[in-house]
């Protein structure tokens, strides 16, 4: 989604759009409240985006496929599976931290959008469990890792990272960095090889 970013003001309406979405839901809150928010009439609003359901795909889109960017850059990136892995939970984290708000509109309001564009957010999760799949059978496949279901080990490991965005500030005590590294401790600790 390249364009969703394309203007300043096109920023400006996805800011606010994600903090409203994310403290009122999607459903509660009003194309009036986003233009009010942005001291704009609300017939400008629809200069920039289409529909409010437009707007909530582009949201998501835009954070299902910035997952998805970190996990190439992790896989390219090559290394042990551990060292993977570390990067891969590291960046799953910074992705969150980067915008709580944002975060939590794609984990919670994307069960708002039309069955088609549902089908294109599981196709980009899909694909983003993969990569954390390949990490794991090939630190399986290598000794790294104890040999576990990688689907399990996969769902427990993004359930972790992602309900973070439940309780996670960045103003608090732990940084991104130190709070993904404490995350792939635990993990560890489950997948070393006994």
């Amino acid at each position: 989604m390249d364009g969703l970013q394309s203007s300043p003001r096109r920023a400006q309406i996805n800011q606010v759009a994600e903090q409203l979405f994310s403290r009122k839901g999607y459903h509660a809150t009003t194309m009036r409240e986003i233009a009010r928010a942005l001291a704009i009439e609300g017939g400008s609003l629809y200069s920039h985006i289409a529909s409010k359901q437009v707007l909530l795909f582009e949201l998501v889109l835009a954070c299902a496929e910035e997952f998805r960017r970190t996990a190439q850059a992790v896989i390219a990136e090559g290394g042990s599976a551990r060292d993977q892995l570390r990067r891969f939970m590291r960046q799953h984290v910074a992705v969150i931290a980067a915008s709580i708000d944002r975060a939590a509109v794609y984990f919670h309001e994307w069960r708002h959008l039309d069955t088609g564009q549902q089908a294109v957010i599981r196709q980009q999760r899909d694909e983003y469990d993969e990569f954390l799949r390949a990490i794991l059978r090939s630190g399986i496949a290598s000794g790294e890792f104890a040999a576990m279901d990688e689907k399990l080990v996969s769902l427990q490991i993004l359930s972790q990272l992602n309900w973070s965005y439940q309780w996670y500030r960045p103003e608090g005590p732990l940084n991104s960095e130190d709070l993904a590294e404490a995350f792939f401790e635990i993990v560890m600790r489950g997948l070393e090889p006994r």
